[in-house]
């Protein structure tokens, strides 16, 4: 892939923020994603959405360095919440305005120096009476770089999903409240709301394609070509998406995983493949991929690991004492979240074999994982807990760098890799943040 630095401002996809020149003046484009990797032409099918991410050379363990307990460097890569293609980027600006949005760690303090890590609750509330003399944060995210784009609001129930298809200038959001919604990148504003008629379990988008979760069916709908399609072979309510090696893979509520294989007809561009059965208990909740692996995780508490070539699960990973919430795949290792408090670091012997080699345990249930990298094109990954905070870690070292806040528990974050990221909370609210910008 040819990586090219992404422009400061693209195509006025920046939902409705018009551009402040003042504030423009103060951040650079964000680097382009060097580490990041095409694994499209690698496979046997180049219909894949899956990037590989790696340590950058600043940021790979040197011989001596014990984190984690390896120093071997190999290749995992991302999760189904990273599109597989660079868009131009947007240096994206806030206004006042009906689009509610905050300035991230540009926001201004002309009084005492705040707590880092602290939101004001009065703030967080809307009634804060202070204002720049509170002691405490008024911002939504304290991390460099980073700045709110807009809150976009329309959804009742938490958000299950939120896909921007390539080469579309509009955002997709599907929720537990039964709806489907479209945002205009450019507007901010909702163009198009779909009664589901039942409640959505899971939204991704691969290429021009997005794929919805329903009950015992998906749906995908091409954006450039407006075919639908409903995707048959599912029991039961399906919960996570993602596609690698030209497969669709579709977890339920059964604990089954439906695969369908990509075409290369029109009249029927994917065919039912094959269920997977009798290994998970209980509902499939996430998905992430690497090394030519599947891996899954379930309310059953085990992850699984699949061969992508003959599609058997090959092992079975059991540490977690609730359910397994995220995965997320860097470097040789593989970072799983859980409702019972930990996140723990797999390790990936020569022989194939995974164990534990560090667990972080925290005060409460952890929800989502994501990964990217920061503007200095270093690893950070993105923690999701249960009272709406989301801490920003570096990798490996988990050092802690900055915070995001909500109003309730963020359960779903979906990164582009041209520096928008997208979050969904459990009262329906979508925000949209920029990471591409960096002060000088």
């Amino acid at each position: 892939m040819n990586h090219k630095a992404p422009r400061r401002y693209s195509n006025r996809r920046d939902f409705g923020v018009e551009r402040q020149e003042g504030f423009a003046a103060d951040i650079v484009p964000r680097r382009h994603y060097a580490p990041y990797e095409n694994r499209m032409n690698k496979g046997p099918s180049k219909w894949s959405r899956n990037l590989v991410w790696t340590a950058s050379d600043g940021n790979r363990r040197s011989k001596n360095d014990n984190t984690h307990g390896s120093s071997k460097p190999a290749v995992l890569g991302t999760g189904p919440s990273v599109s597989n293609q660079l868009r131009k980027n947007g240096g994206y600006v806030q206004r006042s305005s009906s689009v509610s949005d905050t300035r991230g760690s540009g926001s201004r303090n002309n009084g005492s120096p705040k707590p880092r890590d602290c939101i004001c609750k009065f703030w967080k509330a809307g009634n804060c009476k202070r204002g720049d003399q509170c002691q405490f944060l008024h911002s939504w995210c304290c991390f460099p770089g980073m700045a709110t784009v807009a809150s976009l609001e329309g959804h009742k129930k938490d958000l299950k999903g939120i896909a921007l298809p390539m080469g579309s200038d509009k955002l997709f959001s599907a929720s537990s409240d039964g709806t489907l919604r479209i945002w205009d990148c450019h507007t901010g504003q909702c163009v198009h709301t779909t009664n589901l008629q039942a409640e959505a379990g899971s939204l991704i988008s691969e290429g021009s394609w997005v794929f919805l979760g329903l009950p015992n069916a998906v749906k995908a709908f091409n954006v450039q070509t407006s075919k639908e399609l409903h995707l048959n072979g599912v029991v039961g309510q399906v919960h996570a998406m993602t596609v690698a090696n030209g497969m669709l893979f579709a977890g339920t509520s059964s604990g089954s995983i439906s695969v369908w294989k990509a075409t290369d007809t029109d009249s029927d561009p994917f065919t039912y493949l094959t269920t997977l059965e009798g290994h998970h208990s209980g509902q499939v909740t996430c998905f992430i991929v690497g090394r030519e692996r599947l891996y899954s995780g379930s309310v059953d508490k085990t992850i699984k690991v699949w061969d992508l070539n003959t599609l058997e699960c090959t092992m079975t990973l059991r540490q977690h004492t609730d359910t397994v919430t995220s995965l997320l795949c860097w470097d040789q290792f593989l970072y799983s979240s859980s409702l019972d408090g930990t996140i723990k670091v797999w390790a990936c012997s020569e022989n194939g074999s995974f164990k534990v080699v560090e667990t972080r345990r925290q005060e409460q249930s952890v929800h989502a994982l994501c990964g990217m990298n920061d503007a200095e094109v270093k690893p950070i990954m993105f923690c999701s807990y249960q009272n709406g905070t989301v801490s920003i870690y570096d990798l490996p070292s988990f050092k802690e760098r900055g915070k995001m806040f909500s109003t309730h528990t963020i359960g779903t974050l979906t990164i582009s890799p041209d520096g928008l990221l997208f979050s969904g909370d459990k009262s329906g609210k979508l925000r949209v943040w920029n990471l591409a910008a960096t002060k000088v």
